[in-house]
Parts: structure tokens; sequence; C-alpha cells
């Protein structure tokens, strides 16, 4: 099944991908998470909650807020990983990433 998924950005801004099956396909559950985790500890990211446990949607949210409006435009091959792995980690439809509420919506 495809995702749509929108960001919204801090400036009010929204951008909205559709990921494909196909790219969806690239990971399973499991290797979205992985994928995800190696890359919030790549990035340096600190987890919202330093005493508990890290969640997938603190995984994708704190990623994005790493990344500017620009990159997530620019359709890159690791925007395209990310957007991919967000999809199979919470295989839903539709996936909102609000950046300036850190918040995760479906």
């Amino acid at each position: 099944m495809s995702c749509r998924i929108i960001i919204l950005f801090s400036d009010g801004q929204e951008l909205e991908t559709l990921v494909t099956d196909a790219e969806i396909a690239k990971f399973t559950h499991d290797s979205a998470h992985q994928w995800l985790g190696r890359e919030f500890e790549e990035a340096g990211c600190v987890p919202s909650n330093p005493m508990g446990k890290l969640l997938a949607a603190d995984k994708i949210v704190t990623l994005a807020k790493s990344r500017t409006r620009a990159v997530f435009e620019s359709g890159s091959p690791w925007v395209r990983d990310y957007l991919a792995a967000t999809a199979a980690a919470l295989d839903r439809s539709v996936v909102t990433i609000n950046l300036a509420e850190h918040t995760l919506g479906y």
C-alpha cells in the first residue's frame, strides 16, 4: 500500500509526498525501524524523553527536525529512504509529521 506523507514545518509550510509500494517494499517492518535508529544515532539526535524507551514516533519526528525543508524538497536518496522507512515502520496510508508540535499523526 502506498503512503502519503505530509511534513508540516515550523513556519507553517507543508510538503506532501507519495511513497510508492516499490519504495516501501525496500524495507521490512524491522529493517525500517533499524534504519531509522541508525540514522537517528548518526545524526546525533537526542531522545525527547531520556528516561523512557525510544519510540518510532520520536525517531521519525526528531530525525525530520534534524534536516531542513530544502533537504526534504531535494528528493535525495536519503529523503526517499527516510520516507520509505517511515511508511514501512508505521504501515499507514497517510502519515503527518508535525515538526512545530513534535507530533506524528495517522
